[in-house]
């Protein structure tokens, strides 16, 4: 791709991210752009959005271009050298992210020395000595780091990245999902991590670390706990610590649950629910981020209008209301039901789900296309019928975050 050279500054490595995926804000120093352009470039190519500076448009005041991109990035990141810890701009960036409660990491460039007050502000903070470092070190370092923080990874992408350093197929301890081409924002998901949960009777639940998903009671909200290293409970709810090692209290009711995908694979008609518990049942939780249990995984690969991504078939929902109440949480195999207006369409009956039409909009509250849908089974046997009434479509992506997926955009559900 075509780069821009700029007065004074150099030639930028790559345009600066503009669009509403998440995306890593770069804090660094102008005197530092040389290099610093050199890992823009190398986190570009591994397939990570990027937004620094050159992203500020002509005529925007500067403040309020860079609180704008700091509020709304993913992860903070900050390029340290002796040059950069001690400007202005930096320490202010610095301080907005973690005021914001930012995810955070500092790469330092060179040995540096910190002021007192930075080195207590950013000190149980997580850390990148690429000085210290090897290549294949660094790249294993900032890409572990990034995906833990819930970024999405372009895996086939990276592998193919000029510059971009080992795939990360050689990432220890670590699956990796089977590959296809059309790579989507939403990222193929990969197990890292064991999570060991333990109730209050003592009983201990293994997990794969970044599967781990509350919902509350009666609704459909998922809320992704990939970042977790600890979850306690407490008198108020469950205190949860993070890999930036910030804390989050997590106020829970009767009835929410933890969803998860255990370490033995699940056989039979069940292959298609995640394990769950109820939520106030669990005592703690701990992860380790370094070791991912060897279980095979059941991939759906989800195929949409820009691009195509692979997600656990435990965590393929759709929710539906045929009722016109709080509409429930329903498995695929459960809700495919109306090609015969009798039993069920189970996924694990099926080759694919193919869209053939997407309805009208209709109704005057919110969408309400219906979609045409073609199921293939074994032998090449296939059906027409209508999905219809309010629904969306759920799949877990890259980090084990929670997708709502847009029906329109939706061309093909298959089970590899």
């Amino acid at each position: 791709m075509e780069t821009k050279l700029v007065p004074g500054v150099g030639r930028l490595p790559y345009p600066a991210y503009r669009g509403k995926e998440p995306y890593i804000f770069v804090s660094y120093a102008h005197r530092d752009s040389p290099r610093v352009f050199e890992e823009i470039k190398r986190f570009n190519d591994a397939g990570f959005h990027v937004w620094y500076d050159e992203g500020i448009a002509p005529g925007n005041e500067w403040s309020d271009a860079i609180a704008e991109a700091l509020s709304a990035c993913a992860v903070f990141v900050v390029m340290l050298t002796p040059t950069s810890a001690p400007r202005p701009n930096v320490l202010n960036e610095i301080d907005y992210a973690l005021n914001e409660n930012k995810p955070f990491l500092a790469i330092y460039l060179e040995e540096t020395q910190l002021t007192p007050g930075l080195k207590l502000r950013i000190s149980r903070m997580q850390a990148i000595l690429k000085y210290n470092m090897s290549d294949e070190e660094y790249v294993f370092k900032f890409v572990e780091a990034f995906t833990r923080f819930g970024l999405p990874y372009n895996r086939t992408e990276a592998s193919a990245a000029e510059g971009a350093g080992p795939a990360a197929s050689s990432l220890p301890n670590e699956q990796t999902a089977p590959v296809f081409a059309g790579a989507h924002p939403f990222g193929d998901y990969v197990p890292k991590g064991t999570a060991v949960i333990t109730d209050g009777l003592g009983k201990e639940y293994t997990a794969i670390g970044n599967s781990l998903v509350y919902k509350p009671v009666g609704k459909i909200e998922f809320q992704t706990l990939h970042n977790l290293v600890s979850m306690d409970r407490s008198p108020n709810g469950y205190v949860l610590k993070d890999y930036s090692g910030r804390e989050t209290l997590l106020k829970t009711r009767p009835g929410d649950e933890l969803l998860f995908l255990g370490t033995v694979e699940n056989k039979g008609i069940g292959l298609l629910d995640p394990e769950k518990i109820q939520i106030n049942m669990v005592r703690t939780i701990r992860v380790d981020p370094d070791n991912t249990p060897d279980r095979k995984i059941r991939y759906c690969a989800v195929r949409m209008k820009d691009g195509a991504f692979q997600t656990p078939c435990e965590f393929l929902f759709f929710s539906v209301n045929d009722n016109n109440g709080a509409p429930p949480v329903m498995k695929l195999k459960k809700d495919l039901n109306k090609y015969s207006g009798k039993g069920y369409a189970s996924l694990l009956m099926m080759k694919k789900l193919t869209v053939v039409k997407v309805g009208e909009a209709a109704g005057p509250y919110g969408d309400h296309r219906s979609l045409d849908v073609m199921a293939w089974y074994p032998g090449d046997d296939n059906e027409t019928f209508t999905i219809d009434g309010y629904f969306a479509v759920y799949a877990m992506g890259a980090g084990g975050e929670i997708h709502q997926l847009n029906r329109e955009e939706l061309q093909e559900i298959e089970v590899l």
